[in-house]
């Protein structure tokens, strides 16, 4: 007779000792098959799902697949479903747990458990389908009194952890690899070196580097290792993966928060209840190129060249996407545009458009323009305002959700809730004049830097973008993109009637549009019908903005 084992442990079980409690569920399981002249044929596993939740009979757990696959067909009569216990297969009320078991043995699949030697089957006599249900019962109910025991000791350690009081670092199940709690357990150790780590790859993300760039990044820097021991790995060779830098980029516990996702305390947090590891202004940017990445897809050239308009090229022809490619002639790389619909058939604008030159004077034309000083570590009164206004505008966010939360949940004219409610409307009130005058203070600082420094800024990233070094061009490509992306809103690649090839760069808001040849020649600021320049037709402010931009045009071109 063939047999399936099933093993399971819950949320609450979850921790060092999982892999143990499946082994022992195993072993056991596995002796009581050996013993009953049964063959075990299958070895289904549910970790960290309740059975008191009903979360192992789910489309996406062991069991809840096993019922499909139950009620496909899939399993021969007399086949054995084994459990360690009872508990294991159900915690339930009665009715449920009977009625689970009632469709198995249907079906013609017999379940036993191993601690008691029992054996359910179909039509069962009714002492036998007595004491089934009382078991059930049991266990349902040694689940209720302990999920009421475990809400109210939860409930005690968030207070405990709210006031800093007694052993309040027990509140968090798993804690990042950077932590450990002190010998007391009303306390944190950093682990410095793993903290240096993770605000590393925050800083490669502000600096608008990829997910996927910076795991190679990671690997390979030795002083770098990724967090955990070999046995942590699939492959057994420690390794950062995307998910992992993902993860630690979008984790709200570099910052201190507590805030769990699931279960009883979904939706609420504490705030400082880690130790901040990374300083508020890099998150801020850290994530919004996360988010931006995300929005905007760009490839890069086989060999490495990337696209600095990544996300912004298109074909002037179709509309559709334009991305960077390489051919490589007698060892030599050459980047260029070709529009990805014509490589299906489905466009004219066939061939591709040179790269280089075209980017070399898109960057004499634009970068000191683009490049603020936004795009550079701040220091000083200015890198302190920054730092403020990311910790002033997370404080918004999480005052205005709370209020919010508070008014979907709460009716009626109950004065406590009032109270809270006007508590928090007053600090939005004053936070949102502390952002305004924080804003001013960045405003000023910023403009402290000079012309001089501002070019040998410049001048340096642009060095930097072709440096031989890896890791330093990539960060100052990646810089150049995100710089760029602010104030162009399109790359079109296009020709003209002799079907010579030419870029047409849109700014931002569509105020100017300007051709550049593959030569890296500027042909004109686009013309409207009557031959004058689009910019001619600007407002004076945003002309008197735009005036460096515009008299390097009208140099070129001539």
């Amino acid at each position: 007779m063939q047999a399936i084992v099933y093993r399971r442990y819950s949320s609450d079980e979850q921790g060092d000792g999982s892999a143990q409690t499946l082994e022992a569920q195993l072993e056991r399981c596995q002796a009581f098959a050996e013993a009953q002249g049964w063959t075990v044929v299958e070895v289904l596993t549910d970790e960290a799902k309740s059975a008191f939740k009903a979360d192992h009979l789910k489309p996406d757990a062991d069991l809840g697949r096993f019922v499909t696959r139950l009620r496909q067909g899939e399993f021969a009569k007399g086949t054995v479903l084994i459990a360690d216990n009872i508990s294991r297969l159900s915690r339930r009320p009665v009715d449920e747990a009977m009625a689970w078991v009632h469709e198995v043995n249907g079906r013609g699949v017999e379940i036993a458990l191993a601690d008691t030697k029992e054996v359910f089957r179909s039509n069962p006599k009714l002492g036998d389908f007595l004491q089934t249900a009382i078991k059930f019962g049991v266990s349902h109910q040694a689940s209720a009194d302990k999920s009421d025991q475990t809400r109210r000791s939860k409930n005690r350690l968030w207070k405990l952890a709210e006031a800093r009081e007694g052993e309040w670092t027990s509140l968090a199940g798993l804690i990042p690899r950077w932590l450990e709690r002190n010998r007391t357990k009303n306390g944190w150790i950093v682990d410095g070196d793993m903290a240096n780590t993770i605000n590393q790859i925050y800083q490669w993300s502000a600096d608008g580097i990829g997910v996927n760039t910076i795991v190679n990044m990671l690997n390979a820097r030795p002083d770098l290792p990724p967090f955990g021991e070999p046995e942590d790995y699939r492959s057994g060779v420690p390794a950062w993966t995307r998910t992992t830098v993902r993860q630690y980029l979008t984790s709200p516990i570099v910052e201190g928060d507590f805030r769990p996702r699931t279960g009883m305390f979904a939706g609420r947090v504490i705030h400082d209840f880690y130790p901040r590891i990374v300083p508020a202004d890099i998150v801020a940017r850290a994530r919004a190129d996360l988010k931006a990445r995300r929005k905007v897809a760009g490839k890069g050239a086989g060999t490495g060249h990337a696209n600095l308009f990544a996300g912004l090229t298109k074909c002037g022809v179709c509309g559709q996407r334009a991305s960077l490619s390489t051919s490589v002639q007698k060892g030599k790389a050459y980047p260029y545009l070709r529009c990805e619909a014509s490589q299906e058939g489905r466009c004219s604008n066939r061939g591709g458009f040179a790269y280089r030159a075209f980017e070399a004077t898109a960057l004499d034309l634009f970068l000191d323009l683009a490049l603020d000083d936004r795009f550079f570590a701040a220091t000083g009164e200015l890198g302190r305002a920054r730092v403020r206004k990311a910790e002033i505008e997370k404080s918004l966010t999480d005052r205005r959700a709370f209020k919010m939360n508070l008014l979907r949940s709460f009716s009626g004219t109950d004065p406590e809730v009032a109270a809270v409610i006007a508590e928090a409307t007053d600090d939005i009130t004053r936070l949102t004049a502390e952002l305004v005058e924080v804003e001013a203070t960045i405003t000023t600082a910023s403009g402290k830097v000079g012309n001089i420094e501002h070019l040998r800024r410049v001048n340096d990233i642009r060095a930097a973008a072709e440096s031989p070094d890896d890791d330093v061009r990539n960060q100052a490509r990646s810089k150049l993109r995100k710089a760029l992306s602010t104030i162009v809103m399109s790359v079109d690649i296009e020709r003209d009637e002799q079907g010579a090839p030419f870029f047409t760069i849109i700014l931002a808001g569509g105020i100017m549009a300007v051709r550049i040849d593959t030569k890296g020649r500027v042909i004109q600021a686009v013309s409207d019908a009557a031959g004058q320049p689009l910019y001619s037709y600007l407002p004076e402010d945003q002309r008197e903005v735009l005036a460096p931009l515009i008299q390097r045009i009208e140099k070129l071109a001539a």
